[in-house]
């Protein structure tokens, strides 16, 4: 029996369990494991101190803290480096935007005008993992004969 192959796994730091939801079901969609998520700064650091996702999807604004302050202690303590961080907020200014790429965000979306962007970017990245493990483990891409033949 082949191995499962490798799925995105993802860390969201939002407040909004509207938002949450919505991200939540783009993740689950494209195959992709929530691995956790929080609504403030000092949850999100002491988990993602814990966890290595694939992705961390974060917001400035949350119920204590920012995501500023989780991108600045996760670049102080080393942790999640080879995570993909994408700022998702409401406060799109240019000073966020600035301060949010010297912490170590990939990528920055206004989630009144860029929202489609994050869902997009959420199933890229899970196919692309899919697809770079499919390719690395089956030379004969794993499909079966259907032709009747012995391939």
């Amino acid at each position: 029996m082949a191995d499962a192959l490798p799925v995105l796994t993802v860390y969201i730091v939002e407040d909004s369990p509207i938002i949450l939801r919505l991200l939540s079901r783009a993740v689950e969609s494209a195959g992709a494991e929530l691995v956790g998520h929080s609504d403030n700064a000092r949850q999100a650091i002491v988990d993602l101190s814990a966890l290595e996702p694939d992705l961390i999807l974060l917001d400035i604004v949350l119920t204590a803290g920012t995501g500023l302050d989780v991108l600045q202690a996760l670049q102080e303590s080393g942790h999640a480096l080879a995570s993909v961080k994408v700022v998702f907020t409401n406060h799109a200014t240019p000073e966020h935007r600035e301060r949010s790429r010297q912490l170590g965000a990939k990528h920055f979306l206004d989630k009144s005008s860029e929202g489609w962007q994050a869902l997009e970017l959420i199933g890229k990245m899970a196919a692309e993992k899919r697809g770079r493990a499919g390719r690395l483990r089956s030379p004969d891409f794993g499909e079966p004969n259907n032709h009747g033949g012995h391939g």
